[in-house]
């Protein structure tokens, strides 16, 4: 399984980057390995978009816009899980989410999430 998730910085043990299309890093997770690597893409459209390219199989995030869930619930190939809104770092959601304690995200949550986020900015962007 790889699994993608948004942190603020490349070093080890990172602190999750709240905005899920606008984060500069992401760590990517596969088994036992942690690789933090740079976001190539603008905006989560072209995030998601990445990451199908790159089999990403589940991704954990703090917030998400509309466009990007809708398009990663059509693939049908990637899992969405919530890390919560507080601060927190990389391994601290690893455990949490090897230990089945994060929210997975689907039709009947979403909205809840997607309104905690589309309460806290406003860049001028519909999602």
């Amino acid at each position: 399984m790889k699994i993608a998730i948004p942190v603020k910085m490349k070093r080890e043990n990172p602190p999750l980057a709240p905005l899920f299309g606008k984060a500069k890093w992401f760590a990517m997770v596969e088994g036992d390995t942690v690789e933090i690597v740079e976001n190539p893409a603008q905006g989560g459209r072209a995030v998601v978009e990445w990451f199908l390219s790159e089999g990403v199989n589940a991704v954990i995030f703090q917030k998400m816009g509309m466009v990007p869930y809708e398009i990663i619930k059509a693939s049908g190939s990637i899992d969405l899980f919530h890390a919560g809104y507080e601060r927190v770092l990389l391994n601290d959601v690893l455990e949490k989410f090897n230990a089945g304690e994060l929210l997975e995200i689907d039709d009947t949550n979403v909205n809840s999430i997607i309104a905690h986020h589309e309460g806290k900015h406003s860049h001028g962007e519909k999602h």
